[in-house]
């Protein structure tokens, strides 16, 4: 799962290089899409017979459904659905941040992702039914665009939910969970609202410490 959304949230309330993020961002995007396209390769033969031989009248959706998010099932409203991308994003954007926080023990080298992707496991044992959970963009943008290269077209964007689920309760989820946690946690001074000039020295020399060791 791409953590793009993240690097915006780095960005904003880190300092992270902001000419950085769209490079990040199409990379994951890019990643995204080549992961679903080996994906379905992989799978070509039982989605094949699938289709063949399903007694559902519409098995390109149970097939769409394997590779994106959506709304699983026609009782789920707008509102469920997004508070639903939103809280969990937020959870995962609280995690980023706390991570880097090197107030408060941070954990050794090399265990950060695999935190992230316990987290993210938990996350989606708790979240996923209601919407499969995106938590980010390129997740969901990535496949979405790799099924249109199959021949999906026409299944992919007539629902609004592929905006407003995927791509902004995602955004504004991750912003939230990234505030959340500056207010209630953070002491550090890289948080945006303290002084600029304090802000962007506290970013380099937390920056240069950090390349220190790992060299």
């Amino acid at each position: 799962m791409g953590m793009a959304l993240f690097y915006h949230d780095l960005w904003f309330y880190r300092g992270f290089p902001k000419r950085k993020v769209p490079e990040y961002v199409l990379a994951q995007l890019l990643a995204a899409f080549l992961a679903a396209l080996v994906a379905y390769g992989l799978y070509l033969a039982g989605i094949q017979n699938y289709i063949n031989t399903s007694s559902n009248t519409d098995p390109a959706s149970d097939i769409l459904n394997a590779f994106l998010t959506s709304r699983r099932f026609t009782f789920i409203d707008t509102a469920t659905a997004f508070f639903n991308e939103f809280l969990g994003t937020a959870f995962l954007g609280c995690t980023v941040l706390a991570l880097g926080d090197d107030q408060y023990a941070p954990p050794g080298g090399g265990m950060n992702s695999l935190i992230i992707g316990l987290v993210i496991t938990g996350l989606n044992r708790s979240f996923i039914y209601n919407t499969g959970l995106a938590m980010n963009p390129t997740r969901d943008l990535g496949p979405r665009l790799a099924m249109v290269a199959l021949g999906y077209a026409k299944e992919l964007f007539t629902n609004p939910y592929w905006f407003y689920g995927p791509i902004v309760a995602p955004a504004l989820g991750a912003f939230a969970g990234g505030a959340l946690y500056d207010i209630a946690i953070f002491t550090g001074g890289e948080s945006p609202g303290r002084n600029e000039v304090k802000r962007q020295s506290e970013v380099e020399k937390k920056t240069s410490s950090r390349q220190e060791r790992f060299h």
